[in-house]
């Protein structure tokens, strides 16, 4: 009798926990949650010091969500690069001169213009000679560089006997951008080494070939000539550019700065671009100091909001997590916020100042968390800018006719990932230029099924290889089984949120998508190559082995055959290599291009493996997604912030590309949902369920927000446990998942 009671008591308990959290029975016991994770994101975690930094001083940029500037190698004071739309000058260069009073000599900051000339064929000189060659100028001397976000450290030395008398001292620099003005401050803190005072005049010396107004689609006439009008201004008829300073009221050419015998003393500097017709600032400014604590500050608040709304992880494989933080830090740094761009904040697709859906859709799992209301704006700019006629949307808004055949797709991905984060299903009611969501979402589908149909259900994209992925050699086009699946997926998704509401349109839609897939998987399966084919109109095939192919894992358009056939290409010296996967696999001699590195074969746009590691979780091969998340967390070796694409053998810094990417996002999504095993459902429903490596010793997620309840994760070597709300709501092995109701 006693057993059969036990007996109920534990059936028992077993229903209460699977009522919950359909793990082990969690206790009913209140307790604290013992996930904690001190990990907050800051400047100091992310910084790198700049001879472990592989990006070229252009592409290696200060950010503060107004404007940018970008660092100059071998110099200690000087920076390049303006960016405060609409003003732009990409080879403006600022740099401090400093002329001692008593030695009478020049000492100029000016190792990196003798660099580039050197470099550029201009100078045969050798920079080296300066400071003992008599035809060669004395020069600040660099010794050390670091970066980190909004603010780059360097350290100098000067040290000259001229006649009796010596000149030495040493020399910190801090340069950042303002977060509230359009201002570049740089202070600078010298030592005079010296037992006698050092006087100085700091001198500015800027210089560019252009200074312009840049306003897409808005024609501006040409400027004049960059002048300096004064020692402190470089100006044209469009833009002006004012050197200011803490120091005091100015001598003709400069600033008078005395500093005693070994002491150190800080000066402050601010470079205030503008649109000519504003008014000029004076050279005197003594808040400098206030106005850099202000622009600190908003850096600081920003990772603390995102520290806030978005999970926080630990574990014993210190790549992954930089790989984690340095993925959040990506989309951070597409964040801008200026009154004068479209909307605000206006996420763009990276260093460019346009957005596009198909780039911002790699990020959309992690900015719904991170900024739901940022995009739920940007899917609505997207829907502004027309049905099928644009992609890149610049940053005022006037949008030129280009176009991609994944942008559809990218949009429906972006509003999913909204939907299932948020619950905020009344968007769909929301009206857009005289439609709702849902109708446009349906005109769209109707129009790419109008545009691009074919008899047999598949849609035709054209001969035009960029349309689909811009490569350097053809086939990639006309009938492509990726983009084909992803409309079957995006058929049905309508044709579901059709019938909740009793459309009578839905069937049509979910005919469609019946259609396509089984035409997809008749006409273009390749089952000798496991592998997907390309159709042309004239009948004939050809295969590509490109890496778009794997967007079909999650449509639910592929059987599990095909899934394992298709992952079984995912192997060392075919997709996989050294640093994440190839665009098209190795084994394609006929498309592989060593130097096209996105989609064209010898590296990777850095959004699309991750994004595969995150698929190849949800699958059920952890072990393969593992394998790319492990490549690809090398790239935080050598670069601070994800650029557009890298290199798949080596790091090589290509500097026509952009070197942030908001793609880049998908590393911290490939993380979450994929390793920690996140899996929130439509309907409201959460599942959970890690896969564990062995590299992640004993690894924690803290902090996710989903539908009112917070949880915590806890990933041990024989089990995981989850915490709902501070609470244990149960303890799991692996390949058990835990399932949390809808409300």
């Amino acid at each position: 009798m006693n057993r059969k009671i036990i007996l109920i008591l534990m059936v028992l308990i077993a229903i209460a926990g699977e009522s919950y959290g359909q793990g082990n029975p969690a206790s009913d016991v209140v307790t604290p949650s013992p996930v904690q994770v001190a990990t907050q994101l800051t400047p100091e975690l992310l910084g790198m010091d700049r001879n472990q930094i592989v990006l070229s001083a252009r592409r290696l940029r200060l950010f503060n969500g107004r404007g940018t500037v970008s660092i100059r190698d071998w110099s200690v004071t000087g920076f390049q690069t303006l960016q405060f739309p609409p003003i732009y000058a990409r080879d403006y260069h600022f740099q401090l001169a400093f002329r001692d009073e008593k030695a009478k000599v020049l000492i100029q900051d000016l190792t990196a213009d003798a660099h580039e000339k050197l470099t550029a064929g201009m100078d045969a000189r050798d920079p080296l000679a300066s400071n003992f060659a008599s035809s060669r100028p004395f020069a600040t001397l660099l010794q050390r560089e670091h970066w980190q976000p909004n603010l780059y450290v360097r350290t100098g030395t000067f040290h000259k006997k001229f006649n009796d008398t010596w000149v030495t001292f040493g020399i910190q620099t801090k340069t950042s951008v303002s977060a509230d003005k359009d201002e570049i401050y740089l202070e600078v803190e010298i030592h005079n080494r010296n037992s006698e005072p050092l006087s100085l005049t700091v001198i500015p010396q800027q210089s560019a070939p252009s200074l312009a107004v840049e306003i897409p689609k808005v024609n501006t006439p040409a400027p004049s000539a960059a002048q300096h009008p004064d020692a402190f201004t470089l100006a044209n008829s469009q833009v002006r550019v004012t050197a200011v300073s803490d120091l005091g009221e100015p001598l003709k050419d400069g600033w008078a700065w005395e500093i005693p015998p070994h002491a150190s003393r800080t000066a402050r500097f601010a470079i205030i671009p503008q649109e000519a017709s504003s008014s000029a600032p004076a050279p005197y400014a003594p808040d400098i100091a206030e106005r850099i604590a202000r622009a600190d500050h908003a850096l600081r608040q920003r990772f603390e909001w995102a520290s806030e709304n978005l999970p926080r992880i630990s574990t014993a494989d210190q790549q992954l997590n930089e790989l984690y933080y340095r993925s959040i830090l990506s989309v951070l740094e597409t964040r801008w916020e200026r009154e004068n761009f479209l909307v605000h904040p206006f996420y763009a697709v990276g260093t460019w100042l346009y957005t596009i859906a198909w780039d911002t859709s790699y990020a959309s799992e992690l900015l719904s968390m991170l900024d739901p209301k940022g995009l739920q704006e940007a899917f609505l700019t997207y829907l502004r800018s027309g049905l099928l006629n644009c992609t890149y949307i610049p940053w005022n808004g006037k949008a030129a006719e280009a176009w991609y055949a994944q942008d559809p797709f990218a949009k429906m991905r972006i509003l999913q990932d909204y939907l299932r984060q948020t619950g905020d299903y009344a968007f769909l009611n929301h009206v857009e230029n005289g439609a709702t969501v849902y109708e446009w979402m349906k005109r769209m589908g109707a129009e790419v099924r109008k545009q691009r149909g074919r008899p047999d259900g598949l849609l035709d994209f054209g001969a035009n290889s960029n349309n689909m992925l811009e490569i350097r050699t053809d086939g990639y086009t006309n009938v492509v089984a990726a983009t084909n699946g992803m409309a079957a997926e995006y058929f049905q998704q309508v044709a579901d949120w059709g019938r909740e509401r009793h459309d009578p349109e839905a069937e049509q839609f979910a005919q469609w998508a019946s259609q396509m897939k089984k035409s997809l998987n008749e006409e273009l399966w390749n089952e000798q190559a496991g592998w997907f084919d390309n159709l042309f109109r004239d009948g004939s095939r050809q295969q590509v082995m490109s890496y778009h192919l794997f967007d079909l894992l999650t449509t639910g358009t592929l059987s599990e055959r095909q899934q394992q056939r298709m992952v079984s290409h995912i192997r060392e010296g075919e997709f996989l290599g050294p640093y994440g996967m190839y665009s098209i696999a190795k084994s394609d001699d006929v498309h592989w291009d060593l130097m096209d590195e996105d989609w064209g074969g010898g590296g990777q746009y850095t959004g699309m493996p991750l994004r595969i590691a995150e698929s190849l979780y949800r699958l059920g091969y952890s072990e393969v997604g593992w394998d790319i998340l492990t490549r690809c967390g090398r790239w935080t070796e050598r670069y601070p912030y994800l650029p557009q694409d890298a290199f798949t053998d080596s790091f090589t810094d290509l500097v026509e590309d952009m070197s942030l990417e908001i793609a880049g996002g998908s590393g911290a999504q490939a993380i979450l949902f994929g390793v920690f095993g996140l899996h929130p459902a439509m309907d409201g429903s959460l599942e959970i369920s890690p896969a564990y490596h062995q590299e992640l010793g004993e690894a924690k997620m803290a902090g996710y927000h989903f539908r009112g309840h917070t949880y915590d994760i806890a990933l041990m070597p024989a089990d995981y446990s989850v915490y709902r709300d501070g609470k244990l709501a149960g303890r799991n092995g692996y390949g058990v998942p835990m399932k949390f109701p809808k409300p």
